[in-house]
Parts: structure tokens; sequence; C-alpha cells
């Protein structure tokens, strides 16, 4: 597919806006979430949510939805709460309601090569948003370097000791993003035999309770390791939960992605060394332009392709930041991703950066 910069004027219209004053009246999808504003003759873009009890998920939502509507699109969103079963309902009910493109956040991603089948037979358009899925027809993919994730990571822990001995705690086993992790940190641990992976686990569903249980399994048995990389920040939340049980708080290093406000809290308070940060904003943005390009028959911007089962997708590839206790005010304050009251708000304003 040819991949060309699209330049389009961003054009609200009446109908838009007069929509947007009656959001109190939209009707309601089946799991609960409003129809955004548009109408009929709008491009409408249905978006298959994973879940949205984790903090980043809410905030990818809600400016995806603003990001389409500003170009004059109305967005269908579902949330299937972790159920791959119900995401499958959920997409088939997208295709139900004829819309242009479907952008999903995939839950498992070997179990929607049906439904998506189904969808491009109805000549409906399909991104898979941040997460890959396989044994499809995809038109286009747009994530972070989830391998460059793994490295930012991996070179946190090196720099910190000259040597060290680690659990990795992955997503679900059904996320490639959790191998493409894992390819990352090995590309670092490669160039310093000194450091290794010890055991390695998965999250089942990212559930952060499943991480707690097997963190507290390993406690248990008094393995001796110096630090634990975490899928997300919610996983590194369990973590950090269970080594304060053992008062071990603070002297394992934790590591996690996604810069949610509880991990920024922990940097600043000592018991998380690091995040990786993803700029939403950037990734909610570029899939709604993608979207809105599909849906009016133009090609989406893409910087790269991906192999995918031997074929070559379209690839928008974003480039992810390392946050630790030296940069968090530059790069997450600053930015205006969380507030220094919010981030600080469990440290002493005697240890607070001075403003200005």
């Amino acid at each position: 597919m040819l991949h060309r910069i699209i330049h389009r004027t961003i054009a609200i219209s009446l109908a838009t806006l007069l929509a947007a004053g009656l959001a109190a009246c939209r009707p309601q999808d089946q799991t609960g979430e409003t129809l955004s504003a548009g109408t009929n003759a709008q491009p409408v873009i249905g978006f298959a949510m994973d879940t949205l009890v984790i903090e980043r998920w809410e905030s990818d939502r809600n400016i995806f939805v603003s990001a389409v509507n500003a170009q004059g699109g109305e967005v269908i969103v579902q949330n299937a709460n972790g159920s791959s079963e119900e995401q499958e309902n959920q997409i088939r009910y997208l295709i139900k309601k004829s819309v242009d493109v479907l952008v999903i956040v995939a839950i498992d991603e070997k179990a929607l090569g049906d439904e998506i089948q189904l969808a491009r037979e109805r000549g409906i358009h399909v991104i898979a948003y941040d997460r890959m899925i396989h044994q499809t027809d995809l038109d286009f993919y747009i994530s972070f370097d989830s391998a460059a994730v793994g490295e930012l990571m991996a070179r946190a822990l090196v720099r910190q000791n000259p040597r060290g001995r680690y659990i990795l705690m992955n997503g679900s086993a059904e996320d490639w993003n959790s191998a493409l992790i894992r390819k990352g940190i090995d590309r670092v641990f490669a160039e310093y035999p000194t450091h290794e992976i010890l055991r390695e686990m998965s999250a089942t569903n990212w559930s952060a309770d499943d991480a707690y249980a097997k963190f507290r399994q390993i406690l248990d048995t008094d393995v001796e390791f110096d630090g634990i990389l975490c899928g997300n920040d919610a996983l590194a939340g369990a973590a950090v939960r269970a080594l304060a049980l053992y008062r071990k708080s603070g002297d394992i290093a934790v590591t996690g992605q996604d810069a949610d406000l509880d991990a920024c809290q922990r940097i600043v308070e000592g018991t998380q060394l690091m995040t990786v940060y993803k700029p939403i904003g950037t990734l909610a943005k570029a899939a709604a332009d993608a979207a809105m390009a599909l849906a009016r028959g133009d090609s989406p911007t893409a910087n790269d392709t991906i192999d995918v089962d031997g074929v070559q997708i379209p690839y928008a590839r974003l480039t992810p930041v390392s946050v630790n206790r030296s940069n968090i005010d530059e790069v997450i304050i600053a930015s205006g991703f969380h507030s220094q009251k919010d981030v600080y708000r469990n440290v002493s304003q005697d240890q607070w950066p001075r403003q200005g």
C-alpha cells in the first residue's frame, strides 16, 4: 500500500456542534458507553476496547473520540471488560451497526479472525490499536515500539547495578507486545551478561491481583533477586505492594510502563525505579487520523511496515520515553500529562522541585 502524508482541513459542522450540545440525550450502546456526537452522514468509527479499568485506557478513549469528533466523525465505543468472548460479540455488534472502520484493542490476538473476516466482507476497514491482531487481514497497525519499551526497562536496571538477577512479569500471554518487550530486554542483557532473567511469568488478562499473588509466591520462597520488570504500571504496583509486605519496597528495583499517576507517585517516593511513558495523545490522535483517512478512502500515514504472519502491514511506529526520578518533572509534569500536585501528593512539600 502506498503511504502519503495526508493533508486535511479539520471542519466541525454545525450538525456536530448541535449534537454535542445534546450529549446528555444521546443513546447508549450495549455496554453503557455513550455514542459520540455525529449524524448518519458522517463517518462512523467503532472503537472496540479491552478494558477501562486501567487508568491509561480512559485517556485513550477520551482523546480518540475527541479527535474523531473534531474531524467530523462519530465513534461507537465498546468495552469488553477483559473478556475475549465479549469482545468478539461486541465487534459483531459494531459490524451490524455498519461502522466504516473498526479500531480494535485486542484482548486475544488470535481470537478475532472470524470477526475481522466478516468485517472485511462488509467493506469495513480494520486498525489494530496498540496490540497486534494475528491471522487477520488488517489495514493498519499503530503502536509504540514495544521492543524499545523492553530496552528502556533493561537499560535502567543496567545503569543502576553492575550485575543483577530479575523477575519478569509479563502482561497477558496472548498479547504480542509481551514477546516484543522480552525481545528488547534480551537485546540489552546480551550486551551485559552479568544481568539475567531469573524467572518469567505472565499475569492473566493483565490482572494486577493475579500478579500480586504470583509475587507473593516468589517472595515466600526466599529466592534472591535484584529487580522486577513489569509489563505495565498496574503490575508494577502489585509488585511494590507485595514487596512492602516483606519490607523490601524501595530495596528491589521495579520497572513498568504507561506512566500511570500511581507509578509516577511511586517514582518520586522511591518505590519504583522507572516507567515508560507512551504519549497517549500522540497514539490516540494518530489513530483517529488513520481511521478517518480510511473512512474517506485515503491511505493513512505510516512510517514503517511490520511482518505479521508473512504479510507486510502498514505500521505507524511511535517512540516511547524512559521516565525516572531525574526527568519526571520535565517529561511528565511539564507536558501536562500529570500535575506536580498530583505526582508529589505523598511527598513532603520541602522535597518538591521549585517551579519556574
